[in-house]
């Protein structure tokens, strides 16, 4: 057994999924998320093998928020050996149990997808350079956990309150303070005690929201500056500032309204899909709209957008003001929330202008791909993307200039205007993170870059040098820090 504090990477090194650390000490064992790679399928078939941790020996697991690629494997941690508590804040306790439920009511259908040849496929055809291969499985899609796993795991939910220390192990003590990335998420203060040392100070970021967050409440900061600071980098080689998103979005609605155009926006349901609806409440408040109907097609954001009207406190100063005076900051007269495949596919059948927000944001599965096969193809479509798109999936290749697709077997031209829109990300920028880390109460003694591609991960590290003379350390998975 070692005799100090000591945080290994278990995901998200030089990548933007798997989220996943450990911080152990001589008494003490705390996992940091449990999230699930996302991408290709080599990258769905690696959630199978769980990263070499003794998952008995886990005292508490801390949840940063309930995106999927910090939370989608803890199902698993029953069968794993797990038996402690999942420390979280109150919003993320209220949607943990629906996203872990869908997760294993979604593994469960696209067995019988597989099952029924009907698995959703879609990859780029043209140009050349863009070309993603067909996606051939020799078997069927992995099962990570089913429903009385993801119930078991439900049941150890342990919601704590923003700013206040909580005992999770012996010697080890958290405090949860607000990331200001989507509702509920959290950066993680640790202090962890080995015996005849001082305590230390570890800080994991999870993901880390711009400084102006349209919506959420401004971010909070450690009590004192951490020993290690466990940091992501998503947005680490990108600068959003003189970038206006509602003016991209207002010329996008003013067009689309005077051409009677289809708008398809692909969003996740858990923040974009919030920041979206914020901007077309704005519209619809100034009158943009004009009646032009918009379609929310997924029911995960419908709960996660209303869940909204219960946390005022954790919104930022305007739509706090619409929740204390009883309207909902992201609700206007022009909006349908959808809850139903049979209701999604009657918006085959809407003619003129209307705007159609479906997951999933990837544009790999889910609703969008039938809202993308029914428009890409027409004059009088556009699709807006609004944030960061994985290599080698649909999304990033129409993005990028796709010519020609093919969704579920057809083969389409891409005729629609392509969009996009930045600044609408929940992940600060290159000059937020430097400021957040500027504004902590002392430079923090250790800096571990994490959750974020390879290039953006090296030009923050060159970023943060310069700016605020911190060499940062790029590590790999399964490397160990010791302090």
């Amino acid at each position: 057994m070692h005799d100090s504090v000591t945080v290994r990477i278990h995901g998200a090194a030089g990548e933007v999924t798997g989220s996943c650390y450990e911080l152990s000490t001589p008494r003490a064992r705390v996992l940091v998320d449990f999230g699930m790679f996302q991408g290709s399928l080599a990258q769905e078939t690696r959630n199978l093998t769980p990263p070499d941790i003794a998952f008995a020996d886990v005292d508490a697991v801390v949840v940063t928020h309930a995106h999927v690629d910090h939370v989608g494997r803890l199902g698993m941690l029953d069968a794993l050996g797990f038996d402690g508590r999942i420390i979280c804040t109150p919003p993320t306790a209220d949607l943990l149990p629906r996203v872990l439920i869908g997760s294993a009511t979604l593994q469960r259908l696209r067995l019988e997808e597989h099952a029924s040849g009907t698995l959703p496929d879609a990859r780029v055809v043209e140009p050349a350079h863009l070309v993603t291969p067909r996606v051939i499985r020799t078997g069927p899609p992995p099962v990570l956990f089913g429903h009385r796993a993801a119930e078991r795991i439900v049941r150890r939910i342990d919601a704590v309150p923003y700013r206040s220390w909580r005992d999770v192990a012996e010697g080890v003590r958290v405090r949860l303070v607000d990331a200001s990335h989507v509702l509920g998420s959290a950066c993680v203060e640790v202090e962890a005690s080995v015996p005849g040392r001082d305590p230390v100070r570890v800080m994991f970021s999870g993901d880390v929201g711009p400084a102006r967050h349209p919506l959420l409440a401004a971010h909070g900061m450690p009590e004192r500056a951490p020993d290690l600071l466990v940091m992501e980098s998503t947005n680490g080689g990108r600068r959003f500032r003189g970038e206006d998103p509602w003016e991209a979005m207002r010329a996008i609605i003013e067009e689309a309204v005077r051409r009677g155009q289809r708008v398809i926006i692909p969003v996740f349901a858990l923040g974009r899909a919030q920041s979206v609806l914020q901007l077309l409440t704005r519209a619809s408040r100034g009158g943009l709209l004009r009646g032009t109907p918009v379609y929310l097609d997924t029911a995960m954001a419908v709960r996660a957008s209303d869940l909204h009207m219960r946390y005022p406190e954790l919104l930022a100063d305007g739509p706090q003001r619409d929740v204390r005076a009883g309207r909902s900051p992201l609700h206007f007269d022009e909006l349908h929330t959808l809850t139903s495949r049979r209701e999604s596919e009657a918006l085959d059948r809407v003619h003129g202008a209307c705007i159609i927000m479906a997951g999933s944001g990837f544009c790999d599965a889910g609703p969008i791909l039938r809202h993308l096969a029914h428009a890409i193809d027409r004059d009088d479509a556009r699709i807006v993307f609004t944030g960061h798109q994985i290599e080698g999936l649909l999304g990033d290749g129409i993005m990028r200039g796709a010519t020609r697709v093919e969704i579920n077997g057809a083969q389409r031209d891409v005729r629609a205007r392509i969009d996009r829109i930045e600044g609408v990300s929940g992940h600060a920028d290159a000059d937020d993170l430097i400021d957040w880390v500027s504004a902590m109460p002392g430079k923090p003694a250790r800096v571990a870059l994490t959750h974020g591609t390879a290039d953006g991960r090296a030009a923050f590290a060159k970023a943060l040098s310069a700016r605020l003379g911190i060499d940062a350390l790029e590590p790999s998975i399964g490397d160990a820090i010791a302090l």
